[in-house]
């Protein structure tokens, strides 16, 4: 619980989600997904009373950092004593908690990464892959130290260099728009703050650099052709340091619509799938919905 000068509040927690540790290739990769609610109870100086509220946290996930979760703090009722109890745990609380999704990341990456046995030279991969699932205890046990607002100052360790196989993908997607509109979409930072829903460092000319989602992905346009192609060096935070992957974008006016391609080799084998679904979660479905380009005729 956490204790003030003007109050004090302790919580109990509701959570659900998965979270797996493999094996491929030699290489540990996580994939977790948590969502919590925590719900808070408390009593200040001034009142007797239980006041009662919530703390909503959402997007724990592989392809967030601890920075990067949404944690909202609510109120059952409204009124003095109540707000004030409520700032007491959003300003105390809630921080705290942030802090402790980054100590379950680490938690996940050496306590149930050391479970994962990687092969031995010469041994077979894949057959002896093993894989691990985090069970409800370890979930508990976050829970408890959120209970008791135990922080580690420790960072996470560093993993070991391997080898890593790459490989490339396209996709494809139609958007009910000029083409000169959507190619303004990867090239514009107004454009793309809107979509993003956030900062767009963008410089968009040959050999200029760009950050998108608070740094998530970085890279330098080499070719922008307008209204027709748009090629980049590309790379996702979390993979190894210096590692870039190369992106094309072709713009192609179909008369009633302008078709996107996009081709992108180098992309590590683990990240495969969380990056075509980055592309779609994050560009292509937020330009739509963003812009009205999913449907109606130009």
């Amino acid at each position: 619980g956490i204790n003030a000068e003007y109050g004090s509040s302790g919580i109990n927690a509701e959570y659900g989600g998965e979270a797996t540790v493999n094996n491929r290739k030699g290489k540990v990769i996580y994939f977790y997904e948590w969502d919590l609610e925590l719900k808070w109870c408390g009593k200040t100086a001034m009142s007797n009373d239980n006041i009662t509220g919530k703390i909503i946290i959402e997007n724990v996930s592989e392809e967030n950092t601890e920075d990067e979760v949404d944690i909202t703090t609510r109120q059952e009722k409204s009124g003095g004593e109540h707000s004030k109890l409520h700032q007491i745990v959003k300003q105390q609380l809630a921080p705290k908690c942030r802090e402790i999704i980054g100590q379950y990341i680490q938690f996940l990456q050496t306590t149930h990464g050391k479970q994962v046995v990687l092969p031995t030279k010469g041994a077979g991969q894949g057959i002896n892959a093993v894989s691990t699932k985090t069970k409800p205890d370890s979930v508990n046990s976050i829970k408890k130290q959120m209970d008791a607002a135990v922080i580690s100052k420790s960072g996470p360790k560093k993993t070991e260099n391997v080898t890593l196989q790459r490989t490339e993908f396209s996709l494809k997607d139609t958007f009910k728009c000029r083409r000169e509109e959507l190619f303004q979409c990867f090239v514009n930072p107004d454009r793309m703050k809107a979509y993003l829903r956030g900062e767009a460092d963008v410089d968009p000319r040959e050999s200029g650099k760009f950050s998108l989602l608070a740094g998530a992905i970085t890279g330098t346009y080499l070719e922008i052709q307008p209204e027709d192609k748009i090629q980049q060096h590309w790379r996702f935070k979390d993979w190894p340091a210096e590692m870039f992957s190369s992106v094309t974008l072709t713009f192609k006016d179909t008369g009633s619509s302008t078709e996107l391609t996009l081709h992108q080799t180098g992309v590590p084998q683990y990240s495969l799938e969380q990056i075509k679904q980055g592309w779609t979660r994050y560009y292509f479905q937020p330009i739509k919905m963003t812009f009205g380009y999913g449907s109606g005729s130009l």
